[in-house]
């Protein structure tokens, strides 16, 4: 958790913590339902904010324990947060880490964002 900086891509392995959905909306086809899940994820060093997507949902469940390949650290109103986008990619993994810690949670430090002259 330590190496995350905005702007930076990400490959680590997480435990989930929890899983909130924060959106679910029938496509305007009526095909498949589109969900949206705001996840804590970490490890014994710190946890952060995670947006996950539909499909991702089957595997970054609460508990799971994660492998995240090429996704993103975004500020997003002057919070970091990981998003897994589409060239991104979720796995589960079966690397141990027993326990998540939330006492240090780098989505909770504020970014500004200062233009260099």
């Amino acid at each position: 958790m330590s190496q995350l900086e905005p702007g930076s891509r990400v490959n680590m392995h997480l435990r989930v913590h929890s899983v909130r959905v924060t959106r679910e909306r029938r496509r305007y086809d009526g095909g498949a339902l589109n969900r949206v899940a705001e996840c804590i994820v970490g490890d014994q060093y710190g946890c952060i904010k995670m947006m996950a997507f539909d499909d991702q949902l089957e595997i970054v469940r609460e508990g799971a324990v994660i492998c995240i390949r090429n996704a993103h650290a975004n500020v997003v109103k002057e919070h970091m947060r990981i998003e897994v986008d589409r060239w991104a990619k979720v796995e589960a993994s079966s690397e141990s880490i027993p326990t998540v810690n939330l006492q240090n949670n780098a989505s909770d430090i504020a970014y500004e964002l200062v233009v260099k002259q």
